[in-house]
């Protein structure tokens, strides 16, 4: 990886590849290998593509590495398959849109289709009430 990086010329190798082994220790070859490639070919975001990676930048994207390794290998949930629902008839979407605008005999014939629905039968007592 090393030599990919011209500017760098001047660091000594062996130096650097202990602190590159020291950094990376206990991480997996394919994290390590993918970091690598990443630096080499340029992907590596917010880095100077002239020098050759600080051990430390190096051993972070061995880390990012690992981890998108991991997410790929973690099994993958299947979407639970929608059950087809019965559809709400269209006069009692009429009802429903009729009493939100208001309407008090759309309320008083909600609460006698849904009688054991508290909110709807607390609407048609307000409803009646207020045509008293």
């Amino acid at each position: 990886m090393l030599s990919g990086f011209p500017a760098s010329a001047g660091t000594d190798p062996d130096m650097q590849i202990r602190a590159y082994l020291v950094a990376v220790e206990g991480l997996p070859a394919e994290a390590v290998w993918r970091a690598a490639k990443r630096f080499i070919s340029g992907q590596v975001r917010d880095h100077n593509r002239a020098f050759a990676p600080s051990s430390a930048s190096f051993a972070e994207e061995c880390r990012q590495q690992q981890a998108a390794i991991e997410a790929e290998r973690r099994p993958r949930l299947e979407a639970e398959p929608e059950v087809p629902r019965p559809k709400v008839p269209a006069y009692k979407m009429q009802l429903l849109r009729d009493a939100a605008n208001g309407s008090h005999n759309a309320k008083r014939e909600l609460a006698r289709m849904f009688p054991d629905n508290p909110i709807i039968a607390r609407a048609a007592r307000d409803a009646q009430e207020a045509a008293k």
